[in-house]
């Protein structure tokens, strides 16, 4: 029994034992998390207490800062010397520790009264002004070309990049917005043009009308006709005539360096014209020899067979069928010339009917056969001329026949008009159905002599236009 009652004490001692240990652990996990928030709660307090000595101590050097812009305002505005106040408010400026977002406001002047004994002048609002009236022949102010020219802008003691400019504003660039302070702020304005090896200034007085984008500050000329417009448009007609060109912020001129020479006196003119004298005097020639061209393929046709001058002669022929039995070309006139035995068994003579020189034809002699009308003989007289016979186309013939002009075409380069002469061969041949007909070419009295004979010539017909009225001096 004793045992027992001594284990279940062991047993009962156990168990207080583990419930008292874990609500020991219980109330040490909750304690440590109450430690934990009492922590953070603390350095929250600690956080929010730094942070409001550093916004206390901001503000304080705000304070600082403000009041000693103030001070300085109230000194420039006390101050006579303009300078010196400007100087005052750039020490303030400086004492911000801190860059502004835009260039600062226009300094106030001092007020008309701010002269010998008279009281400190206030600060007064930006004027309102009112624009000049610009003359009719000017333009209006949008009329005018606004151009990215290079240039530098003095407002002041601000220095600022320059965007456009046209002869009525300026545009400037600037750090941000720009400040409202500057709205209708007057001043004389200083605009600088670099060009390469000089400096060209002009002092413009200038209003500030607002602004037409961020970055941006428009400054109105008061008197746009003023003392500056003549070198203003200078510069503004030159850029937009391309003899200013801009280089990294720098002008340059790129027109001409030496006087426009005599048009006359210019070798590259004269070059240029004279190949102008020759193209024209080339295209005059192809044109005038096409013309030519088309003229005499139109106008002009060349008959095939070629032509022999001879001497004008009487033959005499044959008159039957036979053989030369008897030739003698150097009978007198009355006696027996040649004899023909017939084939019908006659004799046949021929006597000279006159005195002159006989030529005696291409294959005649004594026991040569003849047949009828086959020339024998050829008596040429004294002072009987030149005589030109030849064989020209049925088509020829017919081409004479409706007017057009006959040319006898010599081989050294004459050209003779000439009449085309028609017989009873001529007839016959034709009614005979021939290609080539036999004519007489009969050209003016004294244009062949007799040093003409035996040369080579051509027939050419010419077909006359008009009626041969207006293109007849061409024949």
């Amino acid at each position: 029994m004793t045992t027992g009652a001594a284990g279940w004490r062991n047993v009962a001692a156990k168990g207080v034992r583990s419930v008292i240990q874990s609500q020991t652990e219980s109330a040490l996990q909750a304690a440590q998390a109450a430690a934990a928030q009492v922590a953070a709660r603390v350095n929250a307090q600690a956080e929010a207490q730094a942070h409001a000595q550093i916004e206390a101590q901001r503000a304080a050097a705000e304070a600082a800062a403000l009041a000693a812009a103030q001070t300085a305002v109230r000194a420039a505005t006390e101050a006579s010397d303009l300078a010196s106040a400007r100087a005052l408010a750039e020490k303030a400026s400086r004492s911000l520790n801190r860059a502004p977002a835009a260039i600062p406001p226009p300094t106030p002047s001092p007020g008309p009264g701010a002269g010998a004994g008279a009281g400190p002048a206030t600060p007064t609002a930006p004027m309102i002004l009112q624009k000049m009236q610009i003359p009719e022949e000017f333009g209006l102010e949008n009329e005018h070309p606004v151009l990215p020219i290079p240039f530098k802008a003095t407002l002041g003691d601000q220095k600022l990049e320059g965007a456009e400019i046209s002869v009525t504003a300026a545009y400037v660039k600037i750090p941000g917005q720009m400040d409202p302070a500057w709205k209708g702020h007057r001043d004389v304005v200083k605009l600088q043009f670099d060009f390469a090896g000089f400096t060209m200034s002009l002092f413009p007085e200038c209003v500030v009308t607002g602004s037409r984008e961020e970055g941006e500050m428009t400054l109105q000329f008061l008197d746009p006709t003023g003392p500056h417009l003549p070198q203003l448009r200078y510069i503004i007609n030159t850029y937009i005539a391309g003899d200013i060109a801009s280089v990294k912020g720098m002008l340059a001129y790129t027109g001409a360096t030496q006087p426009k020479s005599v048009k006359g006196a210019d070798p590259e003119s004269r070059k240029i014209t004279l190949k102008s004298v020759a193209v024209g005097a080339l295209s005059l020639f192809l044109i005038t020899a096409s013309a030519a061209f088309l003229y005499q393929r139109v106008t002009q046709s060349t008959e095939l067979l070629p032509i022999f001058i001879e001497q004008a002669t009487q033959d005499m022929k044959a008159t039957t069928a036979g053989q030369i039995s008897y030739l003698n070309p150097d009978a007198q006139q009355g006696e027996v010339l040649f004899s023909i035995n017939a084939n019908s068994g006659d004799v046949l003579n021929f006597q000279l009917p006159c005195d002159c020189k006989v030529m005696v034809a291409d294959g005649i002699f004594e026991g040569a056969t003849v047949l009828p009308i086959d020339d024998v003989l050829s008596l040429l007289q004294d002072g009987a001329g030149i005589r030109v016979q030849t064989q020209i186309s049925v088509e020829g013939l017919a081409k004479v026949m409706n007017g057009e002009v006959a040319y006898l075409d010599l081989a050294e380069g004459r050209s003779l008009p000439v009449r085309v002469a028609t017989s009873s061969a001529t007839n016959a041949a034709a009614h005979r159905g021939e290609a080539f007909v036999p004519v007489y070419l009969v050209p003016v009295e004294g244009a062949l002599t007799d040093a003409d004979v035996g040369k080579a010539a051509q027939l050419r017909l010419s077909k006359p236009w008009f009626n041969n009225s207006f293109f007849g001096f061409l024949e």
